[in-house]
C-alpha cells in the first residue's frame, strides 16, 4: 500500500484525531472559530472542480428534492428522536437539536465520488439543502430551544459557510487538482476538526464514561441503523443504485462539524451540548468507511459514471 492510499483512507485519520483529542484535551475558546474555519476550508476543497450542466439540472431535480427531505426529514427526525432519550439534560437536548437543525455534511459529495452515486443529482440536492437550511436551521432551532440561541447569529454563520467557499471556488475553478490530493486534504481537516471538537470536552468524556456510551450507541443506530434500513428498503423498491446511495448518505450524514461549531460558539453556557454533534463526526466517518466498503463488495456499480470526469476526474 502507498503512501496515498494511507492519505486517502478516512480511518486513519479519524482514529488520529480521537487519540489527539484525548491527548491534547481543550485549547480554549479559541476552538469554537477555529472550528468555523476549519469547516468552511473543507467545503471549499469538498465542492472544488464541481459544476451541474443545465441538462443534467432538468434531468435530476426530483430526486434532489427527495434528497433534501432525507435530509431534514429521515436524518433530522433520527436525530429529535435519539435526542429525546437525553432531554432531561438541557446540554445535551440542546446539542441534538442543533444536530438535527443543521444541513447535510459536505461529505455526501465525497461519498457520492467514491460510492459512484448520481454526482449531478449530489450537487443539486446540496444546493437546495443549504438554501433551505438558511430557514429551517433557525426555525428548528428557535422552536426547540428557545432564547438560549439567536436565530439571526445562525443564520449569519450559516451565510457565512455556504458564501465564502463559493466566492474562493470562483479563482480556484481554474486550477486543476488531482482527487487524492484533496481527499487527503479534507481528511487532514476532518482530523483536525474532531481535535477541536472532542478535545473541548475531554475531561466530561473521561468523568461520564456511561453516559458517552449511551451517546455512541444513540450515534449508532441513527447512522447503521437508519443507514442500512434505507439501503435494504431502496434496494428492495428497485431505485437505482446511483441514486440509492445518495439517498441514503443524505439520510444518514449531518454536517455534524457545524453543529459542534455552533454549539461552541452560541451555547457557551452548556460546553457539553457539543458532545452529541462531535461523537457523531466521529460516528458518521466510521460509517462511510463500513458501508462504501459494504456496498462495493455486495451491490458494485456496474458500470462508473461517466459524469464523474466533471467532477474532479476519476480516483488517481
Amino acid at each position: 500500500m502507498d503512501f496515498w492510499n494511507y492519505a486517502t483512507d478516512v480511518r486513519i485519520f479519524v482514529v488520529l484525531g480521537i487519540v489527539l483529542a484525548l491527548c491534547i484535551g481543550s485549547i480554549g475558546d479559541i476552538a469554537a472559530p477555529l472550528s468555523i474555519a476549519v469547516l468552511t476550508v473543507q467545503l471549499t476543497a469538498s465542492i472544488h472542480g464541481l459544476h451541474i450542466k443545465r441538462e443534467e439540472f432538468r434531468s435530476d431535480i426530483k430526486p434532489a428534492v427527495l434528497s433534501l427531505i432525507c435530509c431534514f426529514g429521515i436524518c433530522t427526525a433520527s436525530a429529535l428522536l435519539m435526542g429525546l432519550f437525553f432531554i432531561d439534560n438541557t446540554a445535551l437536548w440542546y446539542g441534538w437539536v442543533m444536530l438535527a437543525a443543521v444541513p447535510a455534511g459536505v461529505s455526501v459529495v465525497t461519498l457520492a465520488l467514491m460510492m459512484k452515486g448520481n454526482m449531478a443529482m449530489t450537487m443539486i440536492a446540496m444546493v437546495l439543502i443549504y438554501g433551505a437550511a438558511m430557514f429551517i436551521t433557525p426555525a428548528m432551532t428557535f422552536v426547540f430551544i428557545g432564547d438560549a440561541v439567536s436565530p439571526l447569529e445562525i443564520l449569519k454563520y450559516i451565510i457565512l459557510f455556504i458564501g465564502i467557499p463559493v466566492l474562493l471556488n470562483i479563482p480556484l475553478s481554474r486550477v486543476s487538482i488531482q482527487r487524492k490530493y484533496k481527499v487527503s486534504f479534507i481528511n487532514v481537516l476532518m482530523m483536525v476538526l474532531l481535535v477541536l471538537t472532542l478535545g473541548r470536552n475531554r475531561d466530561f468524556i473521561f468523568e461520564n464514561v456511561d453516559l458517552l456510551g449511551m451517546l455512541i450507541l444513540a450515534c449508532i443506530f441513527r447512522t447503521f441503523i437508519v443507514g442500512s434500513l434505507m439501503l435494504y428498503i431502496l434496494r428492495k423498491k428497485g431505485v437505482e443504485r446511483q441514486n440509492t446511495v445518495v439517498y441514503v448518505g443524505y439520510g444518514v450524514w449531518k454536517n455534524s462539524g457545524l453543529g459542534a461549531s455552533l454549539c461552541m460558539l452560541l451555547l457557551v453556557s452548556y460546553p457539553e451540548a457539543a458532545l452529541p454533534c462531535a461523537l457523531s463526526l466521529v460516528v458518521e466517518s466510521v460509517w462511510f468507511a463500513l458501508t462504501n466498503k459494504s456496498v462495493s463488495t455486495n451491490w458494485p456499480a456496474e458500470i462508473y459514471p461517466e459524469e464523474t470526469k466533471s467532477y474532479g476526474g476519476k480516483a488517481q
